[in-house]
């Protein structure tokens, strides 16, 4: 009895030693100089190619980031040796492919930055996409933490052949579903991407279970739809420490890192940098209405 007594002290000794030193601190950090930035994904889909190029804020101020549109963009097709400019308008870069389409599985890509009289170049390999094969959806009453409603299932497999990456997104009734997260699979499975871990198999559960929250699952009549992006093993990885940072906390958090821009600047002497990524991607997705 007087061990268990000293366990239970022990822990609330633990729990009062944690929560007695939180203080609110007020941090007078400089503003500093706004960083530039490229938001840039390139699709394998018709119609209009969007491109956004943006100075950072400071770290504690409100407003968004800034608009830069003083920049010359272009996108080039390596391989097929086309190039594509962009223009600016309402803060962003746009290049309209109408029926036609700039990205092609299997293409190499470059992005291409003028500005301030420096040249800065990105590259990426635009990948095949894995395979949707079902969405499925079912009534659940409730169960333990979940809530009654309709539960949405992802079945999909991954191509034979090399290491498929795959960003995968949830939309409901046109909107992005914050309340399941974005997932990224290598070969169907979680991993690193170093390794051809389950090559020519189905998606493991956790991807077929995420594209619903327990917490707010979908009603009747509901409209779902999971979209693949394909991914490049570099675009994979940055995607990865994206996520991490996005999802950094608690007590055993990791050290905030800085996430790594793939876009260089051609003048070796230069210190002017932009940070962002370039990425290119195939797009497939699925629908289904919860009925």
């Amino acid at each position: 009895m007087r061990n268990k007594a000293i366990k239970y002290i022990s822990l609330v000794l633990l729990g009062a030693s944690l929560t007695a030193c939180e203080r609110v601190i007020d941090l007078n950090l400089p503003d500093g100089s706004g960083l530039p930035y490229v938001d840039a994904w390139i699709t394998d889909q018709p119609g209009v190619q969007t491109i956004k190029f943006l100075k950072a804020t400071e770290y504690q101020s409100q407003t968004d980031a800034e608009a830069i549109g003083d920049a010359q963009i272009t996108v080039t097709d390596v391989t097929a040796g086309k190039s594509y400019p962009f223009t600016y308008a309402n803060g962003a870069y746009n290049y309209d492919a109408g029926t036609d389409h700039i990205g092609v599985v299997g293409h190499n890509y470059k992005l291409s930055i003028n500005w301030k009289g420096e040249q800065f170049e990105a590259t990426d390999t635009l990948k095949r996409s894995s395979i949707i094969d079902s969405l499925t959806s079912e009534y659940k009453e409730v169960d333990g933490g979940d809530k009654a409603g309709y539960y949405v299932k992802l079945y999909a497999h991954d191509p034979v052949g090399a290491v498929d990456f795959t960003w995968i997104r949830t939309y409901r009734n046109g909107q992005l579903n914050y309340y399941v997260g974005e997932m990224l699979s290598a070969d169907g499975t979680f991993g690193e991407g170093t390794d051809n871990i389950s090559d020519g198999f189905t998606f493991i559960p956790p991807f077929r279970d995420g594209v619903t929250s327990g917490d707010k699952p979908y009603d009747k009549g509901d409209v779902v739809k999971v979209l693949f992006r394909s991914l490049s093993k570099p675009s994979y990885q940055f995607m990865e420490q994206v996520q991490t940072q996005l999802t950094n906390d608690g007590l055993f958090g990791k050290v905030l890192t800085n996430v790594p821009a793939n876009v260089f600047n051609l003048q070796s002497t230069s210190k002017t940098k932009i940070y962002g990524w370039f990425g290119t991607v195939a797009e497939i997705s699925a629908t289904k209405k919860v009925e």
